[in-house]
């Protein structure tokens, strides 16, 4: 709280009452009041006791209302980085705290109770004027929600016991046919970058013989690689946003089994680099995440559909399936803990269906087809 005297642009001696109030039981609530061009000292300082009690009544409605958005998106982010607190990874607790900051930044200093479900909407709207996808949208949806309900749960907001997320329904997105090479395809894929002795050309053989994951290859050592039982033990990938090992995906460990095209490039790589400890090459685009950049570009050089690097993953998990190894297998080789991801490559693959339309006798015999074919000939003559 002050008095203050200035001097105004005509000369004159004025004097300016200004008071701030914060509160005593939550920091994020704080009152700024002024008022200038007071003629007299004596009264601005009543002005400032007037002031002094409109800002301790509004702290005081304030703090009945909780925290302000930011306020609660800032205890989130806390509560989310300490050890045991959840289950969500470094990546995802860093993506959640940024998608709130860039979507929500508008709600920042508004008390999080006044925020409506008409102020969710807006946002969602907006995503979807940007053209993001309805599962991004649905994403943002329950990050909004996942943190009003923190908030709720702490009393940081109060006054109310349901998110204006909550409800909120965007609807399913279509699904969409996933990208994938024919066996052809695949062999012209293969053939060519062994023809160029392009640099690469291990590293999609692996993935295209094992199923693993981009960020699994990247992190296989040779210590991983059982040669006498024919197996790959896999319980690590590599992070290319935190540069970090981690664990896999599905953060458990998996075997693979070795096929002898697998065992015969394993054996030709070690001999390439008798000393290296990792299985595969390294490289500058592959530690910065850029791996599928590089094979969409040597696929459209060729002439096959350009696809990403996890592609390759699908193209393994459908060739096991079309060849009639056990979906259940394959779920256990390719580390899918769900059976509606399954369920997308057995589609893909067609064997569900495959044959079944075989059963189906409606057409006319061949040598009836062409009595009535002769018949109808005559008649016209």
């Amino acid at each position: 709280m002050s008095v203050t005297s200035y001097i105004s642009n005509t000369g004159e001696t004025l004097w300016k009452a200004s008071v701030t109030i914060r509160s005593g039981k939550n920091i994020s609530v704080r009152v700024q009041k002024a008022k200038f061009a007071i003629l007299t000292e004596r009264e601005a300082k009543r002005e400032e006791t007037r002031l002094i009690r409109e800002c301790e009544r509004e702290v005081s409605l304030r703090e009945n209302q909780g925290s302000s958005w930011g306020a609660v998106v800032d205890a989130w982010e806390k509560y989310l980085s300490q050890e045991g607190a959840n289950t969500l990874s470094k990546a995802t607790r860093t993506d959640y705290i940024s998608a709130l900051r860039k979507h929500t930044h508008a709600w920042w200093t508004r008390q999080a109770v006044e925020i409506t479900r008409a102020d969710v909407l807006e946002v969602l709207n907006q995503l979807k004027a940007h053209s993001s996808s309805v599962s991004y949208q649905n994403q943002v949806k329950v990050i909004i929600n996942r943190s009003f309900v923190y908030g709720i749960d702490h009393r940081l907001i109060k006054g109310v016991d349901r998110s204006p997320a909550y409800g909120i329904s965007l609807g399913r997105e279509e699904e969409k046919k996933p990208e994938i090479l024919t066996l052809t395809e695949i062999r012209k894929l293969l053939q060519e970058a062994r023809r160029m002795n392009h640099e690469w050309f291990p590293v999609w053989s692996l993935a295209l013989l094992t199923g693993m994951r981009s960020g699994e290859l990247y992190a296989l050592d040779w210590s991983d690689v059982d040669f006498e039982n024919k197996t790959i033990y896999l319980s690590k990938s590599f992070n290319p946003r935190m540069k970090c090992i981690k664990s896999t995906k599905a953060g458990y460990w998996r075997h693979v089994p070795m096929s002898d095209e697998l065992i015969a490039l394993l054996n030709e790589l070690k001999a390439q680099a008798p000393n290296r400890r990792e299985v595969l090459p390294r490289f500058w685009e592959w530690t910065k995440g850029q791996q599928a950049r590089v094979l969409r570009a040597f696929c459209e050089g060729i002439g096959i559909p350009s696809i990403k690097f996890h592609t390759l993953r699908a193209c393994f998990a459908t060739q096991l399936i079309r060849s009639s190894v056990a979906p259940a297998v394959v779920m256990k080789i390719c580390g899918w803990k769900d059976l509606e991801t399954m369920q997308r490559y057995i589609r893909l693959a067609g064997i569900e269906t495959q044959g079944a339309t075989n059963v189906l006798k409606v057409l006319p015999e061949a040598d009836v087809a062409a009595q009535v074919v002769n018949l109808f000939t005559r008649e016209r003559i």
